[in-house]
């Protein structure tokens, strides 16, 4: 994804969804910018994958966020969830899921045991520390998500990486976000 590509989506139906995030968007592009990955999954790319040639994982289920408008690679469907994820081991690079961990259900750890299995590397972004946000069930996932939290969810695994994304707007879904990317053994 390029500036200009995001720029797209501000300027789209989803703008309000999307406003705020180009600033972790560019982190996580930078870390990938930095590695020569080849084969790139991503989780829940929402509207645009961060890769354009990637390939995907959707939800069966009817996703509020979308899916991608354009997809170029392959598509797997299928409940992140539940496992095994129908990838074979060490197919991908890199595996990506932003704003999506918190998501799945209390099954993050299982969820985290199928990425280290399918890759060899991967960029997750968490919600930082929001606190509030009581006036919508949806919001009740994004809550406290501590690094106590985040270790169990990773198995304890420290990432190599880590970048803090301050707030970027007053609104619930604005707060700061952690940038997380972990190198696994082949």
């Amino acid at each position: 994804m390029t500036h200009d590509d995001f720029s797209a989506l501000l300027n789209g139906p989803h703008a309000s969804y999307y406003t705020g995030r180009w600033e972790y968007f560019k982190e996580a592009i930078a870390i990938i910018h930095s590695q020569s990955f080849e084969g790139i999954v991503e989780l829940g790319p929402g509207h645009m994958p961060l890769v354009k040639h990637s390939d995907v994982i959707l939800n069966p289920l009817d996703d509020q966020f979308g899916k991608p408008n354009e997809i170029y690679g392959n598509v797997h469907t299928f409940d992140a969830t539940q496992k095994p994820w129908p990838i074979q081991d060490k197919t991908y690079d890199l595996f990506v899921a932003l704003q999506v961990w918190e998501h799945l259900d209390n099954k993050q750890t299982r969820a985290f045991r199928e990425v280290m299995r399918i890759a060899r590397a991967a960029i997750l972004s968490f919600p930082y520390q929001w606190g509030g946000g009581e006036e919508k069930p949806s919001h009740r996932a994004h809550r406290d998500i501590d690094w106590e939290l985040i270790n169990d969810w990773t198995l304890g695994i420290p990432p190599v990486k880590t970048i803090e994304i301050p707030r970027t707007g007053p609104e619930f879904s604005k707060g700061p976000r952690l940038i997380c990317y972990w190198v696994f053994d082949a």
